[in-house]
């Protein structure tokens, strides 16, 4: 599989640290983990920008729709993953229409979304492409 650099936005530390745990058992090697949206956008605009990003759309400080269209106008090659609690299918249909990767929602039990987190996450590093929205 090639090298990925992927970057995690998630507030929950234990489920940042589950995320990196699985993905590193996956072969990518080179993950940052950023409690927030607007650190992680001041991360890639002073240091280093990611080829992945893995976010959790309810984000108290940014929207993360309004994320999406940031890091898809100053960074096309970055693919956004998103998870959710929300079963809104306006919302993901949206997101993925407006550049979004891939959508999962992590409201089923955990071991599935990280699963399917992690091949969703192969698969676009193996092909450097789109995967389609699961679980919605």
């Amino acid at each position: 599989m090639k090298s990925a650099t992927v970057f995690i936005v998630e507030k929950e530390p234990q489920v940042a640290n589950l995320i990196r745990y699985n993905l590193l058992s996956a072969q990518v090697k080179d993950i940052q983990i950023f409690p927030s949206l607007p650190e992680c956008q001041y991360f890639m605009e002073k240091k280093s920008v990611p080829d992945f990003i893995i976010a959790d759309i309810a984000s108290p400080e940014t929207n993360g729709r309004n994320f999406l269209h940031r890091i898809v106008r100053l960074y096309p090659a970055v693919k956004v993953l998103f998870l959710s609690q929300f079963t809104d299918n306006k919302l993901i249909k949206a997101l993925m229409e407006e550049g979004a990767a891939d959508c999962i929602n992590k409201g089923v039990i955990q071991e599935d979304w990280i699963k399917e987190l992690v091949k969703n996450t192969e698969f676009l590093i193996r092909e450097n492409t789109p995967a389609t929205s699961r679980n919605f």
